[in-house]
């Protein structure tokens, strides 16, 4: 019965023209909002367990051996909106993956402005991979991108 009158109530349910109102942003707010998506980027702890959201800050602050500051905010159970003061230092920190915490991968992302935090996911994160005692005759561009694309998707294959 509780149910019924829900789905009724729900279907009574209507924005008030007060409600509905566009809301304005100033351009100068767009403007600094834009600039500081620049400096950010998502993290996500690859683990089903909690972590240590203190320790976390703490030990990748650390690890990063960054030359400004790092903010970071919780966005759930193992995700995190980085902020860096600087971009040489947020692209250090992202040419430097993969990175882990507690022997678990943390996958980065930049950020997205369209995309809300809850649609946020993390299946993506590069690796090196060095392959040792080719024969001669494969040591070439096109080669080592046909093995690398045999593990997944190449990014870039580096000249020897």
């Amino acid at each position: 019965m509780e149910e019924e009158e829900l789905a009724k109530r729900w279907e009574r349910l209507n924005l008030s023209r007060e409600d509905s109102d566009v809301f304005p942003v100033s351009t100068e707010v767009m403007k600094d909002m834009e600039d500081r998506g620049k400096l950010r980027i998502i993290g996500g702890v690859m683990t089903d367990k909690g972590i240590n959201h203190q320790a976390f800050r703490i030990t990748m602050s650390q690890v990063w051996r960054l030359e400004d500051w790092v903010k970071f905010k919780e966005m759930g159970d193992h995700m995190f909106l980085i902020e860096f003061q600087s971009l040489p230092d947020k692209e250090r920190v992202l040419a430097g993956r993969p990175w882990s915490f507690d022997r678990k991968l943390l996958s980065l992302q930049e950020v997205d402005e369209d995309v809300p935090i809850g649609a946020i996911q993390f299946k993506f994160e590069p690796f090196w991979v060095q392959m040792h005692n080719l024969p001669m005759s494969v040591m070439n561009e096109e080669m080592r991108e046909q093995f690398g694309s045999l593990i997944g998707k190449v990014i870039r294959v580096m000249r020897i």
